[in-house]
C-alpha cells in the first residue's frame, strides 16, 4: 500500500491581550469553520504556548495537498478581517511531511 504523501498549514500569531477574547472567539467559531468547508482543508488544531518565549498562538491545517491556498473558496475566507491591525508578526508556510516517527 503507497503511503499517501502529508501536508500541513503553520499559522503563528500574536495578539494583543486585550483583544484576545474576542480573538479566539471569532477564531474558533467562524474562523475555522470557514476554512474547513473549503476544499483540500481536512483538520484544524490551535495551540497556545504555555512555556518558552515563542509566538502565543499556533494553528496547524492538515491539508490534502500544498495548494489549497488557491481555491477561491479559500480566497473568500482568507484573512484576519477586524483584527488586521492587532495580529503581530503572523507566519504562514506550508509543509510536507518526510519522516514519521512513533513511540513504542
Amino acid at each position: 500500500m503507497e503511503k499517501k504523501e502529508r501536508f500541513i498549514m503553520l499559522v503563528t500569531v500574536d495578539i494583543p491581550p486585550e483583544k484576545e477574547r474576542a480573538w479566539n472567539d471569532w477564531y474558533n467559531h467562524q474562523h475555522v469553520p470557514d476554512i474547513l468547508k473549503c476544499p483540500g482543508f481536512r483538520r484544524v488544531g490551535r495551540f497556545e504556548r504555555l512555556q518558552g518565549n515563542g509566538t502565543r498562538y499556533v494553528t496547524i491545517y492538515e491539508l490534502d495537498r500544498p495548494d489549497v491556498r488557491e481555491s477561491e473558496e479559500f480566497a473568500r475566507v482568507r484573512g484576519w478581517y477586524q483584527f488586521t491591525d492587532f495580529v503581530i508578526e503572523p507566519r504562514i508556510s506550508v509543509y510536507r511531511e518526510f519522516l514519521a516517527a512513533y513511540a513504542e
